[in-house]
This record gives C-alpha cells, sequence and structure tokens, in this order.
C-alpha cells in the first residue's frame, strides 16, 4: 500500500476508535439488563466457576430463563478479572471487536476486489456506521460474531494464495459464531454453504481442508445440539412468530371464524400457520430493507439503537440503491455473487422472530451493507461523473452531507441520548444501590416491586454480591408460560409487588418502587429518598418503614 493509503487507513481507524471509546464507561447510562446479566455471569465463573444456576462452565447460559451463547460471556471473564466487575469490563470487548472489524473491512474489500479506494470508502462508512457505533457501545454477540465473520471470510479468501494453513483457524472462526449468537445458526450455515460452493474449484481434498471441515462440523455440530435439543429451545420458541399465542388467535383463529363454515375446506387452507408463516415471514424480510427500519427510526428495542434515528444515515440512500442497481446489473464476478449472498441472506433470521425488523439480529448484515453502499459512491465518481470539475463538486456536496449527518449523530448519541433515555438503561438501578448500601441501610430488609423487570440482576452486578452466596440463597418464582423465570429473592432482598397497607407496618424494612407507584399518602408520612436521573425524571422511592 502506498503512504497516502496507509495515512488514510490510519486515520479512519483513529476515527471509528474515538466513536467506540468516548465515554464508554457513561454512554450508554448504565448497563442495559443483558449486560447486566453477562457481567455477573462472568464475575461467577471467575471466582467460582458457575453461572448464576450453579451449572459449572456451561455452554449454555440460563439468564431470565432465556439462553445466552457461551462465547462473549467467556470472552468478559479476563477484563472482569483486570477492571472488576463494571461497564468497562462488559463493554470493552465489544468496543474493540467493532474497531477490528472497521480495519478488517478494509482488508477484505481489498482482496475481494483490489480496490484501494472502494476498500477506504468502505471502511470509512463502517467507521461511522450508527449502526456499527452503538453495537460496540455495549455488550453485543451479534457485533462479535460480524467480526468471526469478517476473519473467517478474510482467512478463507487468503488459504488459496499464501498459506494453504489458514484454513484451518478460518473453520474456527465459523464454527465460534455457533458459540456467540443464535442468529448465525442460520446465517453462518447459508453463507458458509455459499462460499464453498463459489469457490469449489480452489477447494481440493487436502489433509488440512479435511481436517477445517472436521473442526467446523464438530464445534458446530456440539453447539446445535445443545441448542436445538436442550437449553435453548425456550428462547427460540419465545420469540418465534408463533411466540405469541395472542397474535395466532388474531390472524388464525378470528378469521376462520369469520366464515360461514369455519371448518370449510377454504377456511382452512387461507388461515393456517403455514399460510400466515409464509406471509409474515415475506412481510418480516421485506420490513428488515424498509427505508423506516434503515434511515429513519431504526428498531422498537431501546437497547439496540437510539430513539427516532436509522441504522444508517440518510445521505446513504441514494448510494446504496445505486449500489444495488451496479451489483445486480453490470458487476459480473464470483465476488460480487458472494456480496450479494451475504447482503441477502442477513434478514432471513430475524424474518422468522415475531420482533421483526431488529437491529441487532440484522447486523449480520455488516458490513456488506457499507460495501453495497461503497459501491455506489464509488460508480458514480469513477463511472457516472465523467468531468473532474463536477467529480470534485460532487465530493464536495457528499462530503459536507456526510459531515452534517455524523454531527447529528454526535449531537443526538453522545448529549440527548443520555439524557432522554437514560429511563431504559441501567443508571437508576446503579443509583439505588448507592443509596440501598449506605451503612444505615445494611441491616434492614428490602422489598422491591416489578420483580418481571429483572431488578435483582441490576442489583447483583452493581454491588457487586458474592456469587457463592447468592447460588445458595436465591429463589426463584415458578416459569412462565414462555418459560421465563423471575427471581423471588435472596439475602436481605424480595422481590414482589407491593401492599402497601401492609407492608409499611413491616419493621426495619426499606420498601422500593417506581416513583409513580407510591401512594402520595405514604410519601408525607414516611421518610423517603427519590432515585432522580440526570433528566429530573423520578425513577424509585425508597420508603423507610418506621
Amino acid at each position: 500500500m502506498s503512504k497516502k493509503v496507509v495515512f488514510i487507513f490510519l486515520a479512519v481507524l483513529l476515527v471509528a476508535s474515538v466513536f467506540r471509546l468516548y465515554e464508554l464507561i457513561d454512554i450508554p447510562p448504565g448497563v442495559n439488563r443483558d449486560e447486566a446479566s453477562i457481567g455477573y455471569t462472568a464475575y461467577s465463573i471467575l471466582h467460582t466457576g458457575k453461572d448464576e444456576y450453579g451449572k459449572l462452565f456451561p455452554l449454555s447460559f440460563q439468564s431470565f430463563g432465556d439462553w445466552k451463547l457461551p462465547l462473549y460471556i467467556y470472552t468478559v471473564v479476563p477484563f472482569v478479572s483486570v477492571f472488576g466487575l463494571s461497564e468497562l469490563a462488559v463493554r470493552l470487548p465489544s468496543a474493540i471487536i467493532g474497531i477490528l472489524s472497521v480495519a478488517l473491512t478494509f482488508y477484505l474489500v481489498k482482496i475481494l476486489f483490489k480496490n484501494n479506494l472502494l476498500a477506504l470508502i468502505a471502511m470509512f462508512l463502517a467507521a461511522v456506521s450508527s449502526w456499527s457505533v452503538h453495537l460496540s457501545r455495549v455488550e453485543s454477540e451479534s457485533n462479535t460474531a460480524v467480526f468471526l465473520t469478517l476473519l473467517g471470510t478474510i482467512l478463507f479468501l487468503k488459504s488459496f494464495k499464501e498459506k494453504k494453513w489458514l484454513i484451518i483457524p478460518s473453520a474456527f472462526c465459523f464454527a465460534l459464531t455457533y458459540f456467540t449468537y443464535a442468529g448465525n445458526h442460520i446465517f453462518t450455515t447459508f453463507f458458509v454453504a455459499g462460499l464453498v460452493f463459489f469457490y469449489r474449484d480452489q477447494i481440493k481434498q487436502t489433509r488440512l481442508n479435511l481436517i477445517a471441515f472436521f473442526i467446523f462440523l464438530s464445534l458446530s455440530g456440539l453447539i446445535f445440539y445443545q441448542t436445538l435439543f436442550s437449553a435453548s429451545t425456550t428462547k427460540l420458541s419465545g420469540i418465534s412468530i408463533f411466540g405469541d399465542p395472542s397474535v395466532i388467535h388474531a390472524k388464525i383463529e378470528i378469521p376462520r371464524n369469520e366464515h360461514t363454515d369455519s371448518q370449510s375446506l377454504f377456511a382452512r387452507i387461507t388461515h393456517n400457520k403455514i399460510v400466515f408463516a409464509g406471509e409474515r415471514i415475506a412481510q418480516n424480510y421485506l420490513n428488515s430493507f424498509s427505508p423506516s427500519f434503515l434511515f429513519i427510526k431504526g428498531g422498537d428495542n431501546n437497547a439496540h439503537n437510539i430513539a427516532n434515528f436509522g441504522n444508517m444515515y440518510i445521505v446513504e440512500a441514494p448510494f446504496l440503491f445505486l449500489g444495488l442497481i451496479y451489483l445486480l446489473a453490470i458487476r459480473k464476478g464470483r465476488e460480487k455473487k458472494l456480496l450479494m449472498l451475504w447482503f441477502f441472506i442477513a434478514p432471513i433470521a430475524v424474518s422468522i422472530t415475531k420482533d421483526a425488523p431488529h437491529t441487532n439480529r440484522m447486523f449480520a448484515i455488516f458490513p456488506a451493507l457499507q460495501l453495497v453502499t461503497a459501491f455506489g459512491i464509488w460508480w458514480t465518481i469513477s463511472e457516472l461523473i465523467k468531468k473532474d470539475a463536477f467529480k470534485k463538486i460532487f465530493i464536495a456536496v457528499v462530503a459536507f452531507l456526510f459531515l452534517i449527518n455524523v454531527a447529528v449523530y454526535i449531537d443526538r448519541y453522545f448529549i440527548h441520548f443520555p439524557r432522554n433515555e437514560v429511563r431504559n438503561w441501567g443508571l437508576g438501578y446503579k443509583k439505588l444501590d448507592e443509596v440501598l448500601s449506605k451503612p444505615e441501610f445494611v441491616n434492614k430488609k428490602i422489598i422491591i416491586s416489578r420483580p418481571k423487570y429483572s431488578p435483582y440482576i441490576y442489583l447483583l452486578f452493581y454491588n457487586p454480591y458474592d456469587p457463592s452466596k447468592y447460588q445458595k440463597e436465591v429463589k426463584r418464582y415458578p416459569p412462565t408460560q414462555d418459560g421465563f423465570v423471575d427471581v423471588k429473592g435472596f439475602g436481605r432482598y424480595e422481590f414482589r409487588g407491593i401492599d402497601w397497607g401492609k407492608d409499611i407496618q413491616t419493621p426495619n424494612t426499606l420498601i422500593v418502587d417506581w416513583s409513580s407507584d407510591v401512594p402520595a399518602s405514604v410519601k408525607q408520612a414516611f421518610h423517603k429518598e427519590d432515585i432522580i436521573l440526570p433528566n429530573d425524571e423520578f425513577m424509585f422511592t425508597i420508603i423507610e418503614t418506621r
């Protein structure tokens, strides 16, 4: 590479690093529920070798009754040992992985298309991507899976041209995606099959290739068995399009009963699970490419994107469209086919879930989405605009629009997001734990409302609570219909609904409820402390009984 390319590469990598590391501890404002769970589980593994359910070094981690795959949790363990149980320990692995993914984007494009300008454009789009930035600043198994996919693909391609033994770590990388994120059980399977098909003429029956195949098959088989025949069936059934019985009733049973004869052949053919599944999957797939999801508001889960901001910048929209036209109608070669495979199979996993489009589950499309957009920009500069003067004007205008779009995102994310959306994150629980841990309160019993919000995991994380002690003390409610489990209590903590008439008569007790749910008469009659968020919202009220 020329010195100019190296300089731009390092400058873009610096931009990516600043976006992902700046105030990482404080933004987002406190851990979300999954971050708290992963952090405390890693802390428990570090000190006891067991998860919060007392299982020794498991391959599938039960949490709130759903299940988490193991790779990111075990990755966090050494960070917890160095930085303690903290936001930094949980988020830093994802931030580092996000930065490395930006660098790997450059190398992948360079290997596939041998074009430095295209590689730098794609790398820049990946570096400032609001989608990637947000998922790199929280714990993210999907972000980790993208990194492994990128690395596995690069090693696979390099094994043909340079060191043939690279096929073995490539197989490891692809297999590890199965241990990282559930959506990759579908995505990686399709992607690896396509990769092997497109490059079948270069894959020989050598000893190294056979070893790589055995590694991939053995590791993926192990986690598939764990997922399909053991723990994670609960989570899979809960998030599938059939996971909500009320939807099945509304979309199948009610329409069928509207027929004169609900048992007629026509009624049964037009209203059944197969027709419903086909329609819903097609809608989910197309919605994953909708302008609203990509450019306007993103997904509906506040843990995966900021409110009312798309997963891509609006300025990228025309170039994504142009890139698709160029790749589908003009560009030839298997490299183009591989990119299109990556692009179009990414929504498959999310399409079979009930809450699609979903920012986290759709992230498998990164950085294929950015590369398609980069092709649109590159095609415009290199071929569509002929005169150099117009090219310079075009570049200046596009650079200005990107600057405005990115500046708006910086303002939304780093200024307004940690203030306006703080209620959806863990800062309120962090402040709550600080109050409950005061010396004058340490011997008091604590009753906390809304056990379905899993307040226990925040208290375990921010305390941090002795894992071996917790494993002995914890009591849980029976599993719900979806298989989810809420904690009833441990130690001095009890999680249940508040009976104000009865509970305020319990001596030596702190009652914690959401401020809006505490009766005004109780607030006036008893000593209280309020947990107030940075936006001046009252989140919790702590009542001290007499």
